[in-house]
C-alpha cells in the first residue's frame, strides 16, 4: 500500500455517507505527484504498458511527461505538430530514422552509448496526402527501430490519429509493440480520448489506465472491463473527480486506485 502524500485527504465527493461510496473510498489512495511517481516506479515497470484516457485540454500530455521522466529512452509520436509541452521538457525533434543518417542523430547515438538518456519526438503537422505518407513512414520506421533495439518507451499521443488509415496509419506497428514487445523491456504509453476510437489493444494490453473526469459512460465501462473493476463504482468516482485530477487504475485487483494531479510543465 503506498504512503499518502500531500493529498492525504480524499475530496469530499469520495467520502459520501453511503455504503457503496465508503467501500469505493477504501480502495482509493490520494497521493501527491511526487509520491505518485514513487508508486509508479514499482507499478509501471519497463515492459508494462499504460493508457491515458480523457478529453482534450485536461492535461494528458502533462501527465505523460511526468510519467516518462521515469524512463531513460523515450520516443514520442506527435501527430498534431509542434508539441509545446514535450519541447519545453527537453525533447528533440528528429526528421530521419535510422538516427545515424544525420550528424545530430549520430550524436544522439553516441550519448546513448555513453549512458545518457534520450528524449525524441517524431511526427508533425501534415496538410497533404504526401506529407501524411512521409510522416507516417517516418513514424513506422522509428517504431520498428526501437522495437528491434528493446528497452525504449514509446509515447503514442492522440492514438486515434496515429491509427487512422486516412492519416498516419501507424496502428499495426503500435499494436505489435503492445502485444509482443514486453519481453524486450519495451513499454507503450498511449493517449486518446475514447477507447472506441482506437484499436482494442490500447486498453486490453495496458496494465495501468489513467482516466480523467468524463460523462462518457461507454468510456468508463470499457476501462472498467479492461482493468477488471466494477464499472458502477468507477463511474461514481469519475463523476466526482476534481478538475485536472486523475484516477490511476492498476489491472492488479489487489492494488488500490490512485488519485493524484500532475503539476503543470514549465
Amino acid at each position: 500500500m503506498p504512503e499518502p502524500g500531500d493529498l492525504a485527504e480524499l475530496p469530499a465527493a469520495f467520502r459520501r455517507e453511503t455504503e457503496a461510496a465508503a467501500q469505493s473510498a477504501r480502495n482509493v489512495v490520494a497521493l501527491s505527484w511526487g509520491h505518485c511517481l514513487g508508486w509508479l516506479r514499482e507499478s509501471w515497470p519497463p515492459g508494462a504498458h499504460a493508457a491515458l484516457i480523457g478529453p482534450t485540454g485536461e492535461g494528458k500530455t502533462t501527465v505523460a511527461v511526468g510519467m516518462l521522466q521515469l524512463r531513460k529512452w523515450v520516443l514520442a509520436l506527435d501527430p498534431k505538430g509542434e508539441d509545446d509541452t514535450l519541447t519545453a521538457s527537453g525533447y528533440t525533434r528528429i526528421e530521419t530514422w535510422p538516427l545515424e543518417r544525420t550528424r545530430e542523430g549520430r550524436q544522439i547515438r553516441e550519448d546513448i552509448a555513453a549512458g545518457q538518456p534520450a528524449r525524441l519526438i517524431v511526427g508533425g503537422a501534415a496538410r497533404t496526402r504526401a506529407e501524411y505518407d512521409r510522416l507516417g513512414q517516418l513514424m513506422r520506421d522509428a517504431v520498428e527501430g526501437v522495437r528491434a533495439e528493446g528497452g525504449w518507451t514509446v509515447y503514442a499521443d492522440e492514438f486515434q490519429l496515429l491509427a487512422d488509415r486516412r492519416m498516419f496509419a501507424v496502428d499495426k506497428e503500435i499494436e505489435q509493440l503492445l502485444i509482443a514487445a514486453r519481453t524486450r523491456g519495451t513499454s507503450v504509453l498511449t493517449s486518446f480520448q475514447a477507447p472506441a476510437w482506437v484499436p482494442k489493444a490500447g486498453t486490453r494490453q495496458a496494465s495501468l489506465a489513467v482516466i480523467w473526469g468524463t460523462r462518457d459512460r461507454g468510456m468508463v465501462k470499457t476501462v472498467a472491463e479492461a482493468m477488471g473493476r466494477p464499472w458502477r463504482d468507477l463511474e461514481a468516482m469519475v463523476d466526482e473527480l476534481p478538475e485536472f485530477h486523475v484516477l490511476m487504475i492498476p489491472k492488479r485487483i489487489r492494488d488500490p486506485l490512485i488519485l493524484t494531479r500532475a503539476p503543470k510543465v514549465g
